[in-house]
């Protein structure tokens, strides 16, 4: 079991993580540049997937239950090795829409940390462990979230620290599981993020054919509706990067020094 951990990227040198900008027009950057990727994720959708999307949907429809059960034992399988968390929580937006895929990947991540605690407790905690001695700025954090206990741990999953390296820290730290498990709900703000984001993908790509096909809006829609969902996306974009700087800054204070 100890070959999974060898390209395990854990320095996480909260000092080095400057705040996303000194500056209030550094955030709006950073929101237009999200606004950018979700604008590539909708060309994608819609030139790469859109085409198939009927195909897509008959398959989930004969799925049923089992489609939000592939997806979260897929998150399961994958992102402990790296997979991006991020595709799946923009993939479930687009699949599932906002708040059901909000709940799949909130579901799916929370199962898949706690499967990770126990890993790192367990059978992986010896090998994680030595690489966790070689970098003891990861240490010191570990010692705050054991002293401080869910104030920061809740902190560190604000903050944009990579999903898998943190749970692993995580998992072979003194920090207790009913602290850690709290502490999962400082997931949702990054998964609206990024759910939004693929549900805003969709939502313009079906759009966009019923432009093509000069079907006008679908019946329902409305401008003040189309106008609320972009808004929403640009609000939960700015929100995650407000929060992850907020975070970033607690952690610097919290954490002891060396």
């Amino acid at each position: 079991m100890d070959a999974p951990t060898n390209n395990l990227n854990l320095e996480i040198d909260v000092d080095r993580m400057r705040p996303i900008h000194h500056k209030w027009w550094g955030v709006i950057v950073k929101v237009v540049g999200a606004i950018a990727i979700g604008a590539i994720l909708m060309a994608i959708w819609y030139w790469g997937i859109e085409p198939y999307e009927a195909r897509m949907e008959k398959v989930l429809a004969t799925l049923g239950v089992w489609a939000p059960i592939i997806f979260i034992g897929f998150f399961i399988l994958t992102t402990p090795w790296f997979f991006p968390e991020s595709v799946l929580a923009i993939a479930a937006g687009a699949i599932f829409g906002i708040w059901w895929g909000l709940l799949w990947v909130a579901v799916a991540g929370t199962v898949t940390a706690v499967g990770m605690f126990w890993l790192g407790h367990t059978m992986l905690r010896g090998p994680v462990e030595r690489r966790l001695a070689k970098h003891p700025k990861i240490r010191a954090i570990d010692d705050a979230a054991s002293e401080k206990g869910l104030e920061l741990v809740f902190l560190l999953r604000l903050a944009p620290i990579n999903y898998t390296v943190l749970n692993w820290l995580l998992g072979v730290s003194r920090v207790r599981f009913k602290t850690f498990l709290i502490s999962c709900a400082g997931m949702f703000p990054g998964n609206l993020a990024t759910v939004y984001v693929g549900y805003a993908a969709r939502h313009t790509a079906n759009l966009a054919t019923r432009v093509k096909g000069h079907q006008g809006l679908a019946p329902g829609d409305s401008i003040v509706h189309e106008i609320t969902i972009y808004g929403g996306l640009v609000v939960s974009l700015l929100v995650s990067i407000i929060i992850a700087r907020i975070a970033l800054k607690a952690i610097k204070q919290a954490k002891p020094a060396g």
